[in-house]
């Protein structure tokens, strides 16, 4: 019998299968509270390392609303978003299914302010 490992990530993964897209009135509003704890720092990444997608979103000086109209498109372009939940480090987990092979990904959205260095 063979042995069969799964970590956390591929049992989640497998999971996410069920879940359905976020409605847009959720989606707005999650939006709205993720770029609310945006605005209050420098920058921020969004990271999915399984694709190695890697965006820098500088907000220092932007207000709720820009950062939201960049978020909208930014996420939409990768899939259909199924979950945006905060973790207990200030992180946003974001579940996103692409639409063309129906696979899940996580993506992790995160203070990045200690990795820019401005000079």
């Amino acid at each position: 019998m063979a042995d069969v490992k799964m970590t956390l990530y591929d049992v989640t993964k497998q999971l996410m299968a069920n879940e359905n897209p976020m409605d847009s009135i959720a989606f707005t509003r999650k939006i709205t509270e993720i770029a609310d704890d945006m605005a209050k720092k420098y920058c921020w990444m969004l990271l999915c390392r399984e694709r190695n997608d890697y965006t820098v979103f500088l907000t220092d000086d932007a207000t709720v609303k820009s950062i939201s109209k960049e978020m909208i498109p930014t996420l939409h372009n990768r899939g259909q978003v199924l979950i945006m939940e905060k973790q207990p480090d200030g992180a946003y987990e974001i579940w996103i299914r692409d639409p063309k092979t129906n696979e899940n990904f996580v993506y992790y959205l995160f203070d990045y302010s200690k990795g820019i260095i401005k000079c």
